[in-house]
């Protein structure tokens, strides 16, 4: 069970990265947007929203369904790790 989220992470994270740099990118600018004309705000907002592309308006529901899973999934192989980590402690030291 454990490789196929490795696994679905690993490609769900490959398949959405260009995106999740899209959207860190154009948010770092929307926060930080003091002398930003407000044709060029508009602009960075819609490609962050991914509204730029029309049909695709609803790909920014795509793009943090994915984030959402990437995020719990990765919780998921870190607790795994970690699990492991303190089952080994426990059997050296048992044995030690």
């Amino acid at each position: 069970m454990i490789n196929l989220i490795r696994t679905i992470h690993r490609w769900v994270g490959f398949t959405f990265a260009i995106f999740f740099i899209i959207t860190a990118i154009t948010g770092f600018i929307l926060v930080f947007r003091k002398n930003i004309p407000d044709d060029i705000e508009r602009i960075i907002f819609n490609i962050h929203t991914f509204e730029i592309f029309g049909v695709f308006k609803y790909f920014a529901l795509v793009v943090a369904l994915a984030l959402l899973g990437l995020s719990i999934s990765g919780i998921i192989l870190f607790i795994n790790i970690y699990w492991k980590k303190l089952k080994m402690e426990k059997i050296k030291s048992k044995e030690g």
